[in-house]
């Protein structure tokens, strides 16, 4: 009995430019294959690949490219969808973080500004001559 190969790797003999790849969905799990016309994959990037959980799309970390196909295999292939951009992403993240503690300094200070606004604004005069006081921080450069 003669067997067949799985369709989905069909596009290796047509296409020369179709890679295969290994990737695992998980540290320290078994890869598996996966097909990609993207020249730019390498080893430790994480791609999207086709899935038939939630959105039809998950991650995968790859761990070898340009791998020899087993034409003879019957386990369907899976497309890697996009390489995901991790540095630009990555960015992001970190320049979201500089926004959120500039914000939250704005905001500390603006409400240190408005408690010594309302609560000394009669006794101004008495507060600064006391020795404990050192208000050195009130002049706000930008």
């Amino acid at each position: 009995m003669e067997v067949t190969m799985d369709n989905s790797r069909i596009v290796f003999l047509i296409n020369d430019q179709a890679r295969a790849v290994m990737g695992t969905y998980e540290d320290n799990a078994a890869a598996e294959m996966f097909k990609t016309m993207d020249p730019t994959v390498a080893v430790g990037d994480l791609v999207a690949v086709e899935s038939t959980t939630r959105h039809r799309v998950t991650v995968v970390k790859v761990t070898a490219v340009d791998v020899d196909v087993n034409f003879d295999a019957t386990t369907p292939l899976k497309w890697i969808v996009q390489r995901l951009n991790m540095p630009a992403f990555n960015a992001i993240i970190a320049s979201e973080s500089q926004a959120i503690s500039a914000v939250q300094a704005a905001e500390l200070r603006r409400k240190k500004d408005e408690l010594r606004k309302t609560m000394f604004a009669d006794h101004e005069a008495s507060i600064a001559a006391l020795t404990l006081t050192n208000r050195s921080s009130d002049s706000v450069t930008e």
